[in-house]
């Protein structure tokens, strides 16, 4: 993958991140975060889970891993399907609604 399409996959992850947390805090008053820290902690653990779920072989082909056959064939193709976007998309958001929650429970244990 060339530069600016990583750097397509990343912003995507980042705001999908922090959509979730967002959402989540919105929705769950116990994680009883600011806006602007809500969407820091959700924009980490998008990206965080969207890094470990490329370790999976099962689930890289869906975040873009180099090595697997969807993402060689991408590349000959011309970069990013919509498979790929989406993968990256749902991994941020869980990323980020999974990553407030740890948070939230370890904020607030009662």
């Amino acid at each position: 993958m060339f530069g600016l399409e990583i750097a397509i996959l990343l912003l995507i992850e980042a705001v999908c991140g922090a959509g979730g947390a967002l959402a989540v805090t919105r929705l769950w008053r116990r994680a009883a975060l600011e806006w602007k820290s809500a969407a820091a902690i959700g924009v980490v653990g998008g990206l965080a889970l969207t890094l470990l779920a490329a370790q999976v072989p099962g689930l890289a082909g869906f975040v873009g891993h180099v090595g697997s056959a969807i993402d060689a064939t991408a590349r000959g193709a011309g970069g990013l399907t919509p498979g790929l976007l989406a993968g990256v998309g749902v991994a941020g958001l869980l990323g980020g609604i999974a990553l407030i929650c740890l948070v939230g429970f370890t904020r607030n244990p009662a």
